[in-house]
């Protein structure tokens, strides 16, 4: 006597044909991942074919493209930006850079010089606002004050001139420095200013204003509630 035959129910039928088309999807997309992935990574579609540089241009501009040395032809995913931006930072004048991916076939190189503010004695460099002295690609400034400082002094002595007012900016046209507290101000008279430290900017400066109508040779302001001066002289104030 054979065995009654059971038949499948209506669920379970229908539950293989999805199975199949759930199965083919999955291959499909990973198909198209993976062609994604060769067209984005490794074809000639997304290859560079342009670098650009803005914020600079001439020879400052070859100077940083040919620090980059970004390949045309490579696919523009597998650039490195970060090791491309630190050859770039390896140039003393540039003070900031961001390598940009422009899609689908450029690297845009944005580059912010350095502004020099003073010229460094003894090497003609340029200093800029954070007291980074660099070797400028292109002609400084003229009339630009002397720094003779190097180190934190350097450093202090930037801070100083930018801290000073119109008024007595206008009056200096050096200024010298070995430490972060010994800040002198050379003045288009011939007189020096010792200015100390770069703290109580605007007190030292006020009080140097008074100390002004006084014709000397040396006015100390280094400690402001305690001024002197030296070698004073009798005739119009400087």
């Amino acid at each position: 006597m054979s065995a009654p035959v059971i038949p499948l129910a209506p669920e379970a039928s229908a539950s293989k044909p999805r199975r199949r088309w759930r199965g083919l999807i999955w291959i499909l997309l990973a198909l198209v991942a993976t062609a994604g992935i060769w067209l984005v990574w490794f074809s000639s579609v997304f290859a560079i074919r342009d670098v650009r540089v803005i914020g600079v241009t001439g020879s400052p501009a070859a100077s940083v493209l040919a620090s980059a040395a970004v390949p045309l032809g490579l696919p523009l995913a597998q650039l490195d930006a970060d090791a491309a931006t630190a050859r770039i930072m390896m140039l003393p004048w540039v003070g900031a850079v961001e390598v940009r991916k422009g899609w689908p076939n450029s690297v845009i190189l944005a580059v912010e010089p350095r502004v020099a503010v003073a010229t460094q004695v003894g090497t003609g460099r340029g200093v800029d606002a954070g007291g980074v002295a660099f070797d400028s690609p292109v002609p400084l400034a003229k009339n630009l004050p002397t720094i003779e400082a190097d180190g934190v002094g350097l450093v202090a002595a930037v801070t100083v001139w930018q801290s000073l007012p119109s008024t007595l900016l206008s009056k200096v046209i050096g200024v010298t420095a070995s430490t972060r507290d010994d800040v002198v101000l050379e003045l288009k008279s011939g007189a020096k200013v010792r200015w100390g430290s770069a703290g109580q900017g605007d007190l030292k400066a006020q009080v140097l204003a008074a100390l002004l109508q006084r014709r000397a040779e040396v006015y100390d302001v280094s400690a402001p509630e305690l001024p002197t001066t030296q070698q004073e002289k009798a005739g119009n104030p400087r």
